[in-house]
């Protein structure tokens, strides 16, 4: 079992205010943890804390009871691998497709020494399970942006952590490629993985039917059920926006929508 904590967090740029404070979370094996918000509340922000790239302002983030920063990147990459939010600019790499996937492999590697074939069959493996193992060979900067996510997830693959953490991993991705990812994500939680993503879109913190936890503008955070969290107040509160949960009766799935008579009132 692998566990990851947040005690106390804070963080804030310099003089401006903390994008939040005395934040808490617990991330664990075969737990998955929905983080909602708005665009600019902090969201990628907390996700960098959690991984090493921020110092905190204040807290601390422990890996099974360790300071996060006192374990090496190399050591740390074995146990949390991490898909950024996608880039709206077109890396220039000259990795095909498969080189850039084998890049996960890196902390395994010795230095100077080369991926094995077994690497090369888990590369083609990963690609394969996201749906782009056509692609391989192709040169990263001439895929699709939604392809080029489906690579940065099949890279964290290789890297075999216990906990993933993804920044809006659908963010680039059509309708169908949404699904297969959440779908993913879902059958990883259940084989051990610890998952944590971002997102924007309640919808899917309804279908994970995870563990959600809410970050508004003013840095308030809440973490709880998807019953206790996904309630027509709670989002309305943190979207700033008049959102019901319904459910559609054929097939007794909840959804969130847009309280259109509110707005037109």
């Amino acid at each position: 079992m692998t566990t990851l904590t947040a005690q106390h967090l804070a963080f804030g740029y310099r003089s401006q205010r903390p994008l939040f404070q005395e934040l808490n979370l617990n991330l664990k094996s075969g737990q998955i943890n929905c983080i909602l918000g708005p665009n600019g509340v902090g969201k990628s922000t907390l996700l960098n804390c959690l991984t090493g790239v921020y110092q905190p302002t204040s807290g601390q983030v422990l890996l099974d009871d360790v300071d996060l920063h006192q374990i090496a990147a190399q050591k740390r990459a074995k146990k949390i691998a991490y898909v950024p939010q996608m880039s709206t600019d077109r890396t220039m790499v000259n990795f095909s497709l498969r080189d850039y996937v084998l890049l996960g492999r890196a902390p395994y590697l010795k230095l100077l020494t080369t991926p094995s074939a077994a690497d090369y069959a888990k590369a083609d493996a990963a690609l394969a399970k996201l749906g782009i193992a056509e692609l391989g060979d192709q040169p990263y900067p001439a895929v699709s942006g939604g392809q080029q996510q489906l690579a940065s997830i099949a890279r964290a693959l290789l890297q075999e952590p216990a906990l993933i953490i993804f920044d809006e991993p659908t963010s680039a991705l059509d309708v169908a490629n949404q699904v297969r990812v959440l779908h993913l994500i879902q059958q990883l939680a259940t084989t051990g993985y610890g998952i944590l993503l971002t997102t924007h879109d309640p919808n899917q913190a309804l279908l994970l039917n995870a563990v959600v936890s809410t970050l508004d503008k003013a840095g308030h955070f809440q973490t709880g059920s998807t019953t206790e969290i996904l309630t027509n107040e709670t989002l309305s509160a943190v979207y700033q926006l008049p959102l019901r949960v319904v459910t559609i009766p054929e097939t007794n799935q909840r959804t969130c929508v847009v309280d259109q008579q509110q707005i037109e009132n």
